[in-house]
């Protein structure tokens, strides 16, 4: 498995501007990126000549010295802050030109290992606007390990107005945020099967949910379907077959939030601890995100996904009723134009799972006696209507018969 998008760390975000930039006319206003541009082998360590030379001077550093450091590393921290903070200025100058001459140096900044430099890269790009011409350049970038990064994509893909990029956005959607990069979750350590030559979607996973996306360099049905108990079935089908079992279990994963909630409720943090504040914060937001990550994980627009099927991996008796607990959906990722497939699993503990079935078994029987009555009402109805046809023949032979029987008796 692999993860979408080229994450090299080596290379260093003076170097990108480097083979770059000496090759487009700058703007005026971006001093550091022009003044790297100037000096392609190596950036000069002259003494600072004004406010120019002054940022050219601390790129250059930081480019030379600093770029392979972890931070923080006395002196490397202050450098790379400042150094940082003037590529995000000239970035800006650059997306709020609007030219798209500067894509692709834009672009050559996803190299860097500085999530924030690629956050300030994807917002110059929502500057300029995306268009159907870059969904192909976009979209392995909306994949960065960094959940920021994904946003900040995400956000710069929802400015375009054309067809594409409109359906890339919708696809793209990235809620969770964070600086720290992500690793692809490993599927194995769910018993799930992953299909070779796959890419693991970030923002189409959450292993807490019980969902994990990729895409496929081929059709992965054929994979699956070696390893299947049953299938395929069309979305539509294997929702209506197992409708109150994913029921069941939609519920169980509402009343376990609905537990996370009441336990935040009891939480007072003290409004003068700012970190205590902020991670109660993120438990309130985190609760609520996974309620919203859990309907857009299930949700197969056709405009998306096209005709999804579906392979049942696993099935398993839970109380009164058997359970797709391990599946694949397999469809065409549309606004990726490539093979993709999801894997879901169940999260949410049995006894859960039985809570929610009392009702639903009762709710089941209740539609299952709708459903008799209202055919024993269709069959009644329809003997009635036989019998009201046969009456009316009857009347009309009866009719014809008199009809008859008066000509005759006039002579007709």
């Amino acid at each position: 498995m692999k993860i979408s998008r080229t994450y090299t760390s080596v290379i260093m975000t003076g170097a990108v501007f480097i083979t770059v930039y000496g090759h487009l006319p700058m703007p005026a206003e971006a001093t550091s990126l022009r003044g790297i541009g100037s000096t392609p082998e190596k950036v000069q360590e002259s003494a600072p000549q004004g406010a120019s030379a002054t940022k050219k001077q601390l790129v250059g550093q930081y480019t030379n010295q600093c770029a392979n450091k972890p931070a923080p590393a006395d002196p490397c921290d202050k450098i790379r802050k400042d150094a940082i903070e003037i590529f995000k200025e000239d970035l800006q100058t650059l997306g709020s030109s609007t030219d798209r001459t500067y894509l692709p140096v834009i672009l050559g900044i996803f190299k860097s290992h500085e999530p924030e430099l690629r956050i300030a890269a994807a917002d110059a790009i929502g500057m300029i606007g995306p268009q159907d011409q870059d969904v192909d350049a976009l979209a392995p970038l909306v994949n960065d390990p960094v959940p920021d990064v994904r946003r900040a994509v995400s956000q710069a893909i929802s400015h375009g107005k054309s067809s594409a990029i409109r359906l890339l956005s919708q696809r793209t959607p990235s809620m969770k945020m964070g600086l720290a990069p992500e690793t692809p979750a490993d599927a194995a350590k769910y018993s799930i099967p992953v299909a070779p030559d796959s890419t693991y979607l970030f923002y189409g996973s959450d292993a807490a949910s019980g969902r994990l996306s990729y895409t496929s360099k081929n059709e992965a049905a054929g994979f699956f379907k070696g390893r299947a108990k049953t299938g395929p079935f069309k979305l539509d089908d294997f929702q209506e077959k197992y409708r109150y079992q994913l029921q069941d279990e939609q519920e169980a994963r509402e009343q376990i939030q609905k537990n996370k909630a009441k336990q935040l409720e009891q939480i007072k943090p003290d409004p003068r601890d700012a970190k205590a504040l902020t991670e109660f914060m993120e438990q309130v937001q985190s609760v609520q995100m996974s309620q919203f990550t859990g309907m857009q994980l299930d949700s197969y627009q056709p405009a998306l996904f096209k005709e999804p099927t579906v392979y049942i991996l696993e099935e398993r008796q839970i109380g009164q009723r058997s359970y797709p607990t391990r599946y694949v959906v397999i469809y065409q990722d549309v606004a990726l134009n490539r093979p993709g497939y999801r894997l879901n699993w169940m999260t949410v503990p049995d006894d859960l799972v039985k809570t929610a079935q009392v009702a639903s078994i009762v709710e089941e029987k209740e539609e299952l006696a709708r459903k008799k009555e209202s055919e024993a009402l269709k069959k009644r109805a329809a003997e009635l209507d036989a019998l009201t046809k046969k009456k009316d023949e009857a009347e009309k032979k009866q009719f014809k018969k008199g009809q008859a029987d008066l000509e005759k008796e006039l002579g007709f």
